[in-house]
């Protein structure tokens, strides 16, 4: 556990103090700042920013890549609605999610488990958290694999970052902290 918080102390100190690589669009850093997100940005393996192609089976916020460690990843920020349907139930709006996006072939599984909660709240200061991997819908996705982390703050927001990558490698856990819920005070 401690190897973890070391690792996060220095993830959240290289992406504060590096200049950064990427650009944000504005309606992306507004998107972050109405859920009160901060945004870990990947200092190092050349990130870019991808298109946010419109997408017949989801649709994304903002989408990074990095060709030297094969992966992109893409966020889906959904700032707290009180009369929004699954506002309060994150769990069920990301099985959904997920059932939406897998693949139907039967030769592929769905897997998924909870964040550690010791996890959930030093790292990413949320409520609720699962990790979920599955093969994508070709329409979604042209990578073979999907780790989708998705995190809940009461009264804040759910976020959904989508890990997609052809091979599974050691550069991908690097990346898991992908943001943070900031403490919002009282309005």
């Amino acid at each position: 556990m401690k190897l973890h918080l070391l690792m996060f102390a220095l993830l959240l100190l290289a992406s504060s103090k590096a200049e950064a690589q990427l650009k944000m669009n504005e309606e992306f850093t507004e998107l972050l700042e109405r859920a009160g997100i901060e945004f870990l940005e990947p200092v190092e393996a050349r990130y870019k920013t991808a298109p946010a192609r419109k997408n017949p089976f989801r649709s994304y916020d903002y989408a990074i890549r990095s060709r030297k460690e094969g992966i992109e990843i893409r966020y889906l920020i959904r700032p707290y609605e009180p009369n929004a349907s699954a506002a309060d139930i994150p769990h069920v709006e990301a099985s959904r999610l997920v059932m939406h996006l897998a693949t139907n072939d039967q030769d592929y599984l769905v897997a998924g488990r909870e964040v550690a909660p010791e996890v959930l709240s030093e790292f990413f200061n949320a409520d609720w958290g699962m990790q979920y991997f599955f093969r994508p819908k070709p329409g979604f996705a042209d990578w073979n694999h999907c780790e989708l982390l998705a995190l809940h703050k009461d009264g804040q927001a759910t976020a959904f970052v989508f890990f997609l990558f052809d091979e599974p490698s050691p550069e991908l856990g690097n990346r898991f902290y992908a943001l943070r819920f900031r403490e919002i005070g009282p309005g």
